[in-house]
């Protein structure tokens, strides 16, 4: 689902954007001295004015590779740049659009090139290859590569030491987010059902909140492993393997969005995480709303093991946002899990809610089946109009069993079209 914009996102990735010559129908090909390049706020000597081709911008290979720690090595009979920097090699080709970072085939907008006795090669593929940010400012002309990027979780800040390249991810959720973005990860949490994207469908599973895979955590070699807060007491494991370890969580739509936001400014996507919540904004802020807000109850898990979502639940935040007010919202929340409570039959006879929502695993009309059957020998549930008049419904596993992260507003949407079915 996502592979043309992957495509987009690594063909913008590999250069650094900046302007076309105003009135120019060739390719722009021209020394541009006023820009500045500077590496973690020092200026950086390049051996000659960078060149801006075909709105990209390209710079003497040797001068850049040695300022970022590097070394280079030229192939006059090919030629061809060998950029190395600790276990990552970048091959380029003078005259080729085509680029090799570990082997792995990266596409250029701008082939490297040779003038005036120099082979000029693209300034960002290079610096984000070996680990850089890359930040283009068109007001002052100038780039600012950095070593580092300190950002804030949901937990607080947190400084990462490189820009990740091998990224596992804990929860299908930041899964997601990060395919959105164009991106993709070596390693993602166990799934429990269909995985999305497809495309993240034959990435190795290593675990989730509830437990790790360490052996098979460290044969994937990640740099960045997104966590649960609730694994914080793994941290020094996880990071013995190597890898950085960035806690952070999501249950509202908000926070979700804060999750895009985040992970965008991470991967140098600002723009496609932007578009991302403008979406999700507009897809929510499209639903019609049910004239007086349907009483709702929303029961997460199985016959005999009930919990309720709370409003600070992803269901019950979704809830709200689809037109619905939440009958448990004065319900305590439970010690260790928060968002939800423990079922109480006589507060829920109490509340009398117009409409029940079911949140669990298997086939949907298996699963009502089951609950109704339940209902027909419990003779609390069996009082309670809601029931008398078949309004309960289960929410479609794939939306509802874990946070959707990027899809919040299906799942928002189908909610709004059960409760516009409450008269």
């Amino acid at each position: 689902m996502f592979s043309k914009v992957l495509t987009r996102s690594l063909l913008a990735a590999s250069v650094l954007a900046a302007p076309l010559a105003a009135g120019s129908s060739q390719p722009a090909q021209a020394a541009s001295s006023s820009i500045s390049v500077t590496l973690d706020g020092k200026s950086v000597s390049l051996d000659a004015a960078p060149k801006v081709i075909n709105g990209r911008t390209l710079v003497p290979y040797s001068s850049l590779v040695q300022a970022l720690g590097g070394r280079a090595t030229w192939d006059a009979k090919n030629k061809a740049v060998s950029a190395v920097q600790g276990s990552v090699t970048v091959k380029l080709t003078v005259g080729s659009t085509s680029a090799y970072i570990n082997g792995e085939l990266k596409s250029l907008d701008s082939a490297p090139l040779i003038a005036d006795g120099k082979t000029y090669v693209p300034l960002r593929l290079i610096s984000e290859a070996f680990g850089k940010w890359v930040t283009y400012n068109k007001n002052f002309n100038s780039v600012a590569i950095n070593s580092t990027m300190t950002v804030t979780t949901s937990t607080g800040a947190f400084t990462l030491k490189k820009k990740p390249s091998r990224i596992v991810t804990l929860s299908s959720s930041d899964t997601e987010i990060i395919y959105a973005l164009g991106s993709k990860v070596v390693g993602r949490s166990t799934a429990i059902g269909k995985v999305f994207p497809s495309e993240a469908a034959s990435v190795p599973e290593v675990g989730s909140s509830h437990g790790i895979n360490f052996e098979k955590l460290a044969t994937l070699k990640p740099d960045l492993v997104i966590a649960s807060p609730a694994l914080k007491t793994q941290q020094a494991t996880i990071e013995k393997l190597g890898a950085q370890v960035m806690f952070n969580s999501h249950n509202t739509f908000t926070e979700i969005q804060a999750s895009v936001k985040l992970y965008g400014r991470i991967l140098g996507q600002e723009t496609k995480a932007a578009q991302l919540i403008a979406k999700m904004n507009s897809d929510v802020a499209g639903l019609k709303k049910p004239a007086k807000a349907p009483k709702t109850l929303i029961v997460y898990g199985a016959p005999g093991s009930f919990v309720i979502a709370l409003p600070t639940s992803y269901p019950g935040n979704f809830l709200e946002l689809a037109g619905g007010k939440n009958v448990a919202s004065s319900f305590k929340g439970m010690d260790g899990m928060p968002q939800y409570a423990e079922l109480s039959l006589e507060r829920i006879v109490a509340a009398n809610p117009d409409i029940i929502l079911f949140i669990t695993h298997g086939d949907a009309a298996d699963v009502k089946a089951s609950f109704k059957k339940e209902f027909e020998t419990n003779a609390a549930w069996k009082s309670l109009p809601a029931v008398k008049n078949d309004k309960f419904e289960v929410l479609p596993s794939d939306l509802f069993a874990a946070n959707p992260g990027i899809r919040a507003p299906q799942a928002i949407e189908t909610i709004n079209k059960l409760l516009l079915t409450v008269d």
